[in-house]
């Protein structure tokens, strides 16, 4: 991905482009906050080419994918309008986009509205950093919430550190959890939100006794917590021994908790570093150390899959039905051979993988298990891999022999589809549900090796 400054003002071709990305992005604002009266979404063309903007824009092998617009005085630089392209979501355009304005704003005071039941956005600016200043009622019935970024140093900074303090941040977590993080790090100040927002898992960092942490905290319905403890207690080692993943200080699998060091770096998502084949060789290399370390054959593995496909297609999604009759049939005749299990991440693409100096480090390992190896390179294969070949060459020379076997792998596709696109339409994921269903397209045009 690649982000530059753009002049829709001066580009009919583009300006029409990015209208089409606005509609299409407050389309979806619309729908999470439940009302469609937001003025960019029914902007004109010529109002969008004539507004009185800065503009960078986002683009994915030329292709717009996203855009800010910002106006700006000697002390303030006001976001006006963040649009990603439903496509694209889930890339780190957004994320990228306001990170981009943050530089080029300096010291300057950032600020930033959004719709008050846009949660996504809401984690999005808290995990960059902006403290909420206020609620308003743009319209009647219309709300809006108000962020400023803090800068260090500033008046700002000063106040946001305070609210830190004071805020009482950890009072939205269960009363267990509260307990022991206030026993494992009193007086903790919240640093940074880091959640994502569309599952109830809460992600921040905080400050203690001049170190900086991550807590991980999971609803009450949570069963990745458990997995990342078991991870972080058996086979995390090989990673955090080099210094390539963060450590485990605390943890209770019954409180659903944990806390690790802090591991400096940013998410290679939204970054240069996306589209750099070393970061690949790296990725790759990292990977092959966590499968190396055991292996077990299973004779139930590809039976218990079978069935948690067919579970997923038995609830609520968008899957048309011929599409799940279809998919039902072929997973009836699908072969159930017993299958080679290695520690997996579960989750292994660029929203999981740090970089920092130049170095690729891993987090993120709520979804480990004991899995074949080809499942961890699925992400990869639909998303960064398709794009980009030497992505996928440069992964290979860093991990090694390539597990995927045909027909292994074709199953394995057919199930990330089903899961994705289900998954996606439960937590109300539009964008990814989209892609779930282009994964189920392709897959299914393929058909088995």
């Amino acid at each position: 991905m690649e982000i530059r400054e753009i002049a829709p003002g001066r580009d009919e071709a583009l300006v029409r482009e990015l209208l089409s990305i606005q509609q299409a992005a407050y389309a979806v604002e619309a729908a999470l906050i439940g009302d469609d009266r937001i003025p960019p979404l029914h902007e004109t063309l010529d109002a969008l080419r004539s507004a009185p903007l800065r503009w960078l824009g986002a683009f994915q092998q030329e292709a717009l994918i996203g855009a800010i617009g910002w106006s700006e005085e000697d002390s303030l630089v006001d976001i006006d309008r963040l649009l990603v392209d439903p496509a694209a979501h889930r890339r780190g355009a957004g994320r990228g986009l306001v990170a981009a304005v943050l530089v080029i704003a300096g010291h300057r005071r950032v600020v930033v509205a959004t719709g008050r039941d846009n949660r996504p956005a809401r984690r999005l600016y808290e995990g960059l950093g902006f403290v909420r200043t206020d609620e308003l009622e743009a319209i009647p019935g219309l709300w809006i919430t108000r962020y400023a970024h803090a800068r260090p140093g500033s008046a700002t900074s000063d106040r946001v550190e305070r609210a830190g303090r004071t805020a009482g941040w950890d009072e939205d977590l269960a009363p267990g959890q509260r307990v022991l993080l206030r026993r494992w790090l009193p007086g903790a100040t919240l640093v940074r939100e880091h959640s994502w927002g569309l599952v109830a898992t809460r992600v921040v960092e905080v400050s203690w006794a001049g170190s900086r942490f991550i807590v991980k905290a999971g609803g009450a319905e949570d069963r990745h917590i458990a997995r990342e403890l078991h991870a972080h207690r058996t086979w995390l080692r090989p990673w955090t021994d080099r210094g390539r993943a963060p450590t485990l200080v605390h943890g209770s699998i019954q409180e659903k908790i944990l806390v690790t060091r802090y591991l400096p770096g940013d998410l290679v998502l939204g970054t240069a570093h996306a589209e750099q084949p070393d970061t690949y060789r790296q990725a790759g290399e990292l990977l092959a150390l966590l499968h190396a370390q055991t292996s077990v054959l299973n004779d139930d593995y590809e039976r218990r899959e079978n069935e948690r496909s067919l579970a997923w297609l038995g609830r609520p999604h968008r899957i048309p039905a011929s599409t799940v009759a279809r998919l039902r049939a072929e997973i009836a005749d699908w072969p159930t051979p017993p299958a080679i299990l290695v520690p997996t991440h579960g989750d292994w693409q660029p929203r999981n993988w740090l970089i920092h100096h130049g170095v690729v480090s891993i987090i993120d390992f709520g979804r480990a298990a004991l899995r074949p190896a080809l499942t961890d390179f699925a992400r990869l294969a639909v998303q960064e891999f398709r794009r980009d070949p030497r992505l996928e060459a440069a992964f290979l020379d860093g991990y090694g022999a390539d597990p995927r076997e045909p027909g292994a792998w074709h199953r394995t596709l057919v199930r990330n589809a089903i899961g994705t696109a289900a998954w996606a339409h439960q937590v109300g994921d539009e964008a990814f549900e989209a892609q779930g269903h282009r994964m189920l397209a392709e897959v299914l045009t393929a058909g088995p090796a």
